[in-house]
């Protein structure tokens, strides 16, 4: 029966809904595109991220409909932690995980599954989706088919061109305790007062204890490989992992959404076939209401960065340039959630300079944010696909300067819509940074030819057309 333009039913997997940033800010509002286009949307996640653990410890599926006019399933006492550190092949396979999912796909009977994201999820959710006769796409925001660590820094904070070397795999990813780290996290969901007395107990304990000191390591901060045979295994697992991500990619999907030309290099770099890779930038929900009108520059010039204040986003390069700019005509601000100890570190003997961190903000505090800002400096060292904070400068008319690396260049164009400086290079960005200053209307000129964005609905009608035109084919054939 051919499917009409307005009863599609989509499976998207990806992260909580709830959350704010990242993936999620475009996961969401294309589920809830879709359903104002009229069709069904399911939206499966993991709540291993959000710590969504408790003492029924088997896995099971929360189903509600509360929040957005989309179903949400979510995945509680997940088998997989957020990142599988020296556990590579529960990022394959989860058992019961697969079991939920099979059960709920013959419940909500599908016509395509989505997967964006599997974050706290197993790679076989693809090969079972395909197996059950369904349509299968997925786009690549961020690159865990690859990278334990999805955004490729390896363990001294250097940018990594993939998993090329199983032995510089092993030593960044090491290993986690899961069994402990859910353990640790049960505790903390339970009441206040249990947790307390709990937490008493286990200072008792601690105390008594040899424990390590890297035993007590985060989820985010993996401790070293367990002796040599312990590190030889890992690096047959990662190898194991590898293997059946690109056989994945190769063999259960349709297509597999490449978000930037960059994704697709990498991708085919490591064995995906060319004809199963699609480039296809990503929409926006912030691009509905986009506006090209004149800026009238402030006095100082405001450098604004946004998004996350990380190593991997660049922070400190940014630091480090502005100590090296000749032009003082400017402040910079720089907007996002931060480690202080982080901050510290990078400002120490830096004091001085017209920077201010201005912390944690809303994606509802954005229009305020973007009237504040004059050019935006987005200098990532790491291979980001195709980041959101583009979008969102590119909204408000705003030229970027940016990294020279992952997606960058299908977005700014190098002296039209802004500037790319080398990755890592701060004297590059200083550089970069002086020109502008000294001639402030090369920002009026690039904010001018700023770029026209795809919006979340343009974005909604070309999926809903490939999904059509796959289950219109596969009709056919069949």
């Amino acid at each position: 029966m051919a499917i009409g333009i307005k009863d599609m039913r989509i499976l998207m997997v990806g992260n909580d809904p709830h959350d704010i940033g990242g993936v999620v800010n475009y996961t969401r509002p294309l589920a809830l595109k879709f359903v104002e286009m009229g069709h069904k949307v399911f939206y499966f996640y993991s709540g291993a991220w959000n710590r969504r653990y408790n003492y029924l410890f088997r896995p099971y599926l929360r189903i509600h409909r509360r929040d957005f006019s989309f179903e949400c399933a979510e995945l509680m006492n997940s088998p997989n932690w957020t990142y599988n550190y020296g556990n590579p092949l529960l990022d394959i396979h989860a058992h019961q995980t697969e079991k939920l999912f099979i059960k709920y796909m013959e419940k909500i009977k599908p016509d395509v599954v989505h997967v964006h994201s599997r974050c706290g999820l197993p790679a076989s959710l693809i090969e079972i989706a395909s197996n059950h006769g369904l349509r299968v796409f997925t786009t690549i925001h961020v690159y865990g088919f690859l990278c334990q660590k999805r955004v490729m820094i390896d363990h001294h904070g250097m940018p990594c061109k993939g998993p090329s070397d199983a032995d510089k795999c092993a030593q960044c990813t090491g290993y986690v305790d899961i069994k402990r780290l859910k353990h640790t996290v049960r505790l903390e969901n339970t009441s206040k007062q249990l947790f307390t007395l709990a937490k008493s107990l286990l200072g008792i304990l601690r105390k008594c204890s040899r424990s390590k000191k890297s035993d007590q390591r985060s989820s985010n901060d993996p401790a070293p490989c367990k002796g040599i045979a312990h590190y030889e295994k890992i690096k047959a697992k990662l190898q194991e992992r590898l293997d059946y991500m690109i056989h994945a990619m190769n063999t259960y999907t349709v297509t597999n959404l490449c978000v930037s030309t960059d994704v697709k290099r990498t991708l085919m770099r490591y064995g995906v076939h060319e004809d199963k890779l699609l480039v296809q930038h990503i929409g926006s929900s912030i691009a509905e209401n986009q506006k090209l009108n004149r800026r009238t520059l402030h006095t100082p010039i405001v450098i604004g960065n946004i998004g996350g204040v990380h190593h991997y986003k660049g922070t400190h390069v940014l630091v480090e340039a502005v100590k090296n700019i000749k032009n003082k005509n400017f402040i910079v601000k720089i907007f996002g959630k931060y480690d202080q100890a982080y901050v510290e570190s990078v400002m120490q003997g830096k004091e001085d300079l017209p920077i201010e961190f201005l912390g944690k903000y809303q994606p509802t505090d954005l229009f305020e944010i973007l009237k504040q800002v004059d050019i935006m400096v987005l200098p990532s060292i790491c291979n980001d696909t195709a980041p959101q904070t583009i979008f969102e400068s590119y909204s408000a008319g705003i030229p970027i300067v940016a990294s020279d690396i992952g997606g960058f260049p299908d977005f700014i164009k190098d002296g039209v819509s802004g500037c790319l400086f080398r990755p890592g290079d701060s004297q590059d960005l200083a550089d970069k940074l002086d020109k502008v200053l000294t001639d402030p209307q090369k920002i009026e000129s690039f904010s001018w030819k700023v770029p026209k964005l795809k919006t979340i609905t343009d974005n909604a009608l070309e999926l809903v057309a490939l999904y059509k035109k796959c289950i219109e084919n596969n009709s056919i054939t069949t």
